[in-house]
This record gives structure tokens, C-alpha cells and sequence, in this order.
């Protein structure tokens, strides 16, 4: 046998099964966090992009458009 593995004994693999069964759903929940996280960064990121375009267009739209109409009665004689 080698000398770590006389060393660590019963007891040491005790803890080691103890350290994983408290280690592993501290890192699972952590990783769930995470992509929660990720998740709600992305759909705010989103919609504050959506919100962004929609903005532009429409003041794209308003410098497209005529400030003052022409009257009904020109329209009228043009055509």
C-alpha cells in the first residue's frame, strides 16, 4: 500500500464523502445561480435593446413626416 493511502484511513474517507455531499449541491446551486442570472441579464439586456429600437424608429418616423400637411383642396387640385 502506498504511504497516502495508509494515511488517510477510515476517517479521512469519512470526510471526503461528508466534503462531497456538501461541496457538490454548493456548487450545483451555485451554478443555478449563475444561469438564473445570465437569464434575467439576457431578457433585461433584450428588452432595453427592443426598447432602443423602437425608439429610433420612431423618431425616424416623425422627421420623415411633414411637419404641416397641405390642405385637402390643394391635394385635390393636383389630381
Amino acid at each position: 500500500m502506498s504511504e497516502l493511502r495508509k494515511g488517510i484511513g477510515l476517517g479521512g474517507i469519512a470526510l471526503l464523502a461528508i466534503a462531497c455531499c456538501i461541496g457538490l449541491p454548493l456548487l450545483v446551486a451555485a451554478g443555478f445561480g449563475v444561469a438564473a442570472v445570465a437569464l434575467v441579464g439576457g431578457i433585461t439586456a433584450g428588452a432595453l435593446a427592443l426598447a432602443a429600437a423602437i425608439g429610433l424608429l420612431i423618431v425616424r418616423a416623425r422627421r420623415r413626416r411633414p411637419v404641416h400637411a397641405p390642405p385637402i383642396t390643394e391635394i385635390a387640385r393636383r389630381s
